[in-house]
């Protein structure tokens, strides 16, 4: 029989891994995939002058949009309040998207295109809070029938780790260039992004009341696996543009000297 993994909140046995661990992995998975689409397209960015821009917004809606919010909304899924009806604010979950996408669009435009310590930190931050915020709104969208609070220092320590894994994602992503390293990073991305949702989920509690009625809102699966489709569906777009996108520091070299032909000797 599996072990399930509770925590004991305002009376209630919260179940976070309800359809399995295996969701974890998923969700790991995607928040991967995220990221090596968004770096790449980072990449791309910092190389190229005239569309800077829509490479920037592609690895906003890679990292933000797929590597943070879509991960952290898949692992939800996973998410039981035994003795009560679970409903959520779809408004609430749109908003945690648009703040996802927006932090990582207003950090990459921070830290510019070389790595600089003066921007990298309120870049990193700024990054990091994106994420904590993300995450307090896609979990605040959750009603039940009762209440649900918030331990504060659970809460800050969620959202200092999310501007440490964010800071040093952008940190070892522009100054370790070799493949392992870049490895490396997006599996820190993952790692992070996982890590500041579960300590989020446990900085709540909840007080279950089993005569209140059922509350408005949708089912989860109901809105994450559209949301799902479309945003794996959409990775193909900033996928394809790194494949076809040419490799601009070679139309930024110079031209090699030709030599000189020697003629013969009359």
């Amino acid at each position: 029989m599996r072990e399930v993994a509770v925590l004991a909140a305002g009376g209630a046995s919260v179940d976070q891994f309800a359809l399995g661990y295996w969701l974890v992995a998923l969700s790991l998975g995607i928040s991967v995939l995220g990221a090596v689409v968004g770096l790449a397209c980072i990449v791309h960015g910092a190389r190229s002058v005239q569309f800077r821009l829509v490479w920037l917004v592609s690895a906003a809606i890679s990292l933000g949009g797929v590597g943070v919010w879509l991960a952290t909304s898949v692992a939800m899924l996973g998410l039981k309040v035994p003795g009560s009806a679970m409903r959520y604010d779809p408004g609430r979950l749109v908003a945690a998207l648009v703040v996802s996408i927006v932090a990582v669009f207003a950090a990459l435009l921070i830290i510019g295109r070389t790595p600089r310590l003066a921007l990298l930190l309120p870049g990193g931050a700024v990054l990091g809070l994106g994420i904590g915020i993300t995450h307090y709104l896609g979990i605040g969208s959750l009603e039940i029938q009762g209440s649900v609070g918030v331990t504060a220092w659970l809460a800050v320590v969620s959202a200092v780790i999310g501007v440490i894994t964010a800071t040093a994602t952008l940190w070892l992503f522009q100054t370790m260039r070799f493949p392992l390293a870049r490895a490396a990073t997006v599996l820190l991305f993952g790692v992070g992004v996982s890590a500041t949702y579960y300590l989020a989920l446990a900085a709540l509690h909840f007080d279950v009341d089993r005569t209140a009625k059922v509350p408005g809102g949708m089912e989860l699966f109901d809105f994450v696996f559209p949301m799902f489709v479309i945003g794996l569906l959409a990775l193909t777009v900033p996928i394809s543009a790194v494949l076809i996108a040419p490799d601009r520091r070679e139309l930024a070299a110079p031209p090699k000297p030709r030599r000189p032909k020697l003629e013969p000797a009359r």
